[in-house]
């Protein structure tokens, strides 16, 4: 393939450098940003990545490029349509599954008879794997006529980049739901100052599963007053229900053996 400005190495590193170093929760459009030089260094057209989900039209699920004056994936040409035998091509053995012109426009295949009524001209799957296992898959279309496609050592390096991108996809997630369950954290220590000494042993209680009437015998009270303070906390807690009032307790640490005897959090304030 002619034409090219960077060596294979520099576009590796390249995609590398810049998807490393950029913002977790930025990282889908800065994926974006950085396939169109995928997509020029090999020629393609558009292209489709499927990560960790075999499902084509859940959004979120997928992500897709194209280059200028290409038309972009538009998931309403599928809908309500039969995919079901495209998502089997994802989950191929195959190193790799490639469609001609002819094989797109005769095929019983709803998706690839759609791409080639959008003007697809060659398309290819690639399944990808991440630690020996099945991940996602690859496609992608050229739209130009009498089109070659790619040679086997452009797939394998093509493969090489998407599973890279893969590595970084993955791990933006995770970081991305680690500091939300951080935010999450620092949100319930401000809520634990709201409640009371008392409320606070009601609440390590009722995450021990006692009922109304066991937590009033223990504490001495009615089962009235105990079930006062219950709403009360669903109240100042911005809570819905009594799961969620337990989920509350036990990621704050109430509920324990050694909460039983009422000493309550040392965040609680007391009145």
């Amino acid at each position: 393939m002619s034409g090219k400005k960077l060596s294979f190495e520099q576009l590796l590193m390249n995609q590398s450098s810049l998807l490393i170093n950029c913002d977790p929760r930025l990282f889908n459009p800065t994926w974006s940003k950085t396939s169109f030089e995928v997509l020029n260094w090999f020629n393609i057209d558009r292209l489709t990545l499927f990560p960790n989900s075999m499902v084509l039209l859940e959004e979120g699920k997928t992500a897709s490029a194209a280059r200028e004056n290409i038309p972009p994936i538009n998931k309403k040409n599928f809908l309500g349509k039969n995919h079901t035998d495209y998502l089997k091509l994802l989950k191929t053995s195959k190193p790799h599954l490639t469609f001609s012109t002819l094989e797109l426009e005769k095929s019983q295949n709803v998706v690839l008879k759609q791409l080639y009524k959008e003007g697809g001209r060659w398309h290819c799957i690639i399944p990808l794997q991440l630690f020996g296992q099945r991940w996602g898959a690859l496609s992608f279309t050229n739209f130009f006529d009498n089109s070659e496609g790619l040679n086997d050592e452009d797939l394998q390096r093509l493969k090489l980049v998407c599973e890279m991108w893969l590595c970084y996809w993955q791990h933006s997630t995770l970081f991305r739901s680690l500091k939300q369950s951080e935010t999450s954290l620092v949100n319930d220590a401000d809520k634990l100052l709201l409640l009371t000494k008392k409320q606070s042993t009601v609440l390590a209680l009722i995450a021990q599963g006692l009922t109304a009437q066991q937590c009033a015998d223990k504490l001495h009270l009615s089962s009235r007053t105990i079930e006062s303070h219950k709403y009360r906390m669903l109240d100042l807690l911005e809570l819905d229900n009594h799961s969620d009032l337990v989920q509350f307790a036990l990621r704050n640490g109430l509920g324990m053996a050694e909460d039983t005897n009422s000493q309550p959090s040392a965040k609680a304030k007391g009145r």
